[in-house]
C-alpha cells in the first residue's frame, strides 16, 4: 500500500507549513508521519509505526465520545473534520484541528487516510478566556447597580438585571417574555409609542445609539423619569439590543422646583417694585413740594410726620423682602446638590493589577488591618474598566499598577477621564523613575504615588487617609 504515498514528496510539500501528517491505513494504525507531528507529539515515527492515535495520544480529558464518533466514520470511509484534544509525549495537552481524507487506489478501494493536524492552542486558550470573561460580563450585568436588560429585535425581554426588577418593581417572571413596550410604555400618547417603534427600527438597520427620556411608571404606579439608551449588540451569534435605564427623577423634581421657585421670585420682584415705588413716588413728592414752597410751622410737621409714616411703609416693604428671600434661600440650600469633600472610612477597595503576587500580599494586609474591609481584585484592567462603566457604584479607593498587558495604568486613568469617573486612585508600582510619579500626579484623581510592596505601616496610613467623595447629581 505505501506505493500510494509519495513520503518524500509529501516531507517537502508539508516542510515549514506548519502541520502535521499522519497517514493511516483503514484500521486507523500509522504508515508515516511528518516532522511536525513529531515536533508538536514529541513522538518518532519509529515510536508510533502501527499504533493507533488512542494507544498514545490520549489524555485525562481527551473527549472519547468524539473519538469514537472519528473512528466510525473512518470504519464508513467518511471525510472527517474536528477539533480534538490529545497530549504529548511528556503529557502536555494541546489542541489540534484535523482534517482526515480517504485515499484510494487506481481500482476506488479505500487503501487509508491521510491526516492534517494544526495546532490551535493558542486559539482555543484565547476562546476560553472569551467564555470566561463573559462569565464575568454577567456577573457584572446581574450584580450592576445600574438598571439593565436585552430585548430581542422585536422588543421581547429577553433578560433583565436585579437592578431593573428594583426599580420598576417587577418580579424577573413577570418581565421575562413580555414585550418591553405593551408592558412599560403602553401608557406613553401613540405619537411616543410609534417613535419607539421608528427608534428600534433603525438600531436594526443603522445599528446606531438612541437615548431619550421618558416618563414611566413601576408596577404599583409610581411615576419615573428615566433616560432610556439602547444599543444593538450580538448575543451567541443572535441580535439583541441592550438597553440601559438611568432614573433622573430626582433631577427632573430638582430642576422643576428651581423653576417654580424662579417664578416665585419674579412674582415676588414684581409685587415689591410697586410696593417700594408708591412710598418713594409719595416721598419724592413731598420732598419737591418742601423746596417749592414757603411753610408755616404747622405745614412742615405736617409734612415731616407724613415723611415718617411714608419711610415707616418703606421700612416695612423692605424687611417683608429680607423675610421672603431668606425663606427661598433656605428652600434652595434643601434642594441643591454639593460636590463637597466627606470624611468617611474607606470600606471598599479595587486593586487593579496583573502581578498575582503582590495583589494576594496587599489584601491580606489589609484584611490584617480591617477584617471588615472589601477588596475587589482585577487581573485585567480592561474589567475593571468595564465595571466602572456598567456600575454606577465605585471604589473608596483604587489601588493601580502602570504597567500591565492590554491597557496600561495611563490608559486605564485617560479612559477614566473620558467617562467622567472620579475615583480615590492610588498609582501602586514597583517603578522608581521620577518621571512616572510626576506623571501619576498630574492626573487629577491621582492622590499619591505609592512603591511595591506594601509595609503594615503604609497600609494602616492608607486606609485612615479622609476620603474625597463626589456627589453628582
Amino acid at each position: 500500500m505505501n506505493d500510494l504515498y509519495d513520503f518524500e514528496k509529501l516531507s517537502l510539500l508539508s516542510k515549514g507549513k506548519g502541520f502535521g501528517i499522519r497517514i493511516i491505513d483503514r484500521e486507523g494504525r500509522i504508515i508515516w508521519v511528518n516532522d511536525v507531528f513529531s515536533e508538536l507529539s514529541g513522538y518518532s515515527l519509529d515510536e508510533v509505526i502501527g499504533k493507533r492515535t488512542r494507544d498514545f495520544l490520549f489524555g485525562p480529558d481527551t473527549d472519547l465520545v468524539l473519538a469514537i464518533e472519528i473512528e466510525d466514520k473512518i470504519k464508513n470511509a467518511e471525510y472527517i473534520s474536528a477539533e480534538q484534544l490529545i497530549y504529548s509525549k511528556e503529557g502536555k495537552p494541546y489542541w489540534v484541528q484535523m482534517d482526515i481524507s480517504p485515499v484510494e487506489d487506481k481500482d476506488n478501494l479505500l487503501k487509508g487516510f491521510i491526516v492534517f493536524e494544526t495546532d490551535i492552542t493558542s486559539r482555543k486558550i484565547h476562546e476560553k478566556k472569551i467564555l470566561r470573561n463573559w462569565a464575568e460580563y454577567d456577573d457584572i450585568f446581574e450584580e450592576a447597580i445600574m438598571p439593565m436588560c436585552f430585548t430581542d429585535t422585536q422588543g421581547i425581554l429577553i433578560r433583565v438585571n436585579l437592578a431593573y426588577c428594583q426599580l420598576f418593581e417587577w418580579k424577573r417572571e413577570e418581565l421575562l417574555e413580555k414585550n418591553i413596550l405593551d408592558l412599560q410604555f403602553s401608557h406613553l400618547p401613540e405619537f411616543e409609542k410609534a417613535e419607539f417603534v421608528q427608534e428600534s427600527q433603525k438600531l436594526v438597520h443603522n445599528q446606531h445609539v438612541t437615548e431619550k427620556e421618558y416618563c414611566l411608571k413601576t408596577s404599583t404606579g409610581k411615576q419615573l423619569h428615566v433616560e432610556v439608551i439602547r444599543k444593538l449588540v450580538e448575543v451567541n451569534g443572535r441580535q439583541a439590543i441592550s438597553v440601559y435605564i438611568s432614573d433622573v427623577t430626582e433631577k427632573r423634581n430638582f430642576q422643576i422646583q428651581l423653576l417654580d421657585q424662579n417664578k416665585r421670585l419674579k412674582e415676588f420682584a414684581f409685587i415689591t417694585s410697586h410696593k417700594i415705588r408708591q412710598p418713594l413716588a409719595n416721598i419724592l413728592g413731598l420732598i419737591e413740594l418742601v423746596k417749592s414752597e414757603s411753610h408755616s410751622g404747622q405745614d412742615v410737621t405736617i409734612t415731616l410726620e407724613t415723611l415718617r409714616m411714608l419711610t415707616g411703609q418703606l421700612d416695612g416693604v423692605v424687611h417683608e423682602m429680607g423675610q421672603a428671600l431668606a425663606e427661598l434661600d433656605v428652600d434652595l440650600e434643601k434642594s441643591l446638590f454639593y460636590n463637597d469633600q466627606e470624611e468617611k472610612r474607606i470600606q471598599n477597595v479595587w486593586i487593579v493589577d496583573d502581578d498575582q503576587v503582590i495583589t494576594y500580599i496587599t489584601t491580606r494586609l489589609m484584611k490584617n488591618a480591617d477584617p471588615a474591609i472589601k477588596i475587589s481584585e482585577f487581573t485585567s484592567a480592561k474589567m475593571a474598566l468595564e465595571k466602572l462603566r456598567l456600575d454606577p457604584s465605585q471604589p473608596d479607593i483604587l489601588l493601580l499598577d502602570i504597567n500591565m498587558p492590554g491597557i496600561s495604568g495611563w490608559q486605564f486613568l485617560e479612559e477614566m477621564q473620558a467617562m467622567h469617573r472620579f475615583v480615590n486612585v492610588y498609582m501602586y508600582s514597583s517603578s522608581i523613575d521620577p518621571e512616572d510619579v510626576k506623571k501619576a500626579r498630574s492626573y487629577p484623581m491621582v492622590r499619591d504615588f505609592l512603591s511595591k510592596p506594601f509595609d503594615m505601616e503604609t497600609v494602616r496610613h492608607l486606609l485612615s487617609i479622609p476620603l474625597i467623595r463626589s456627589q453628582v447629581s
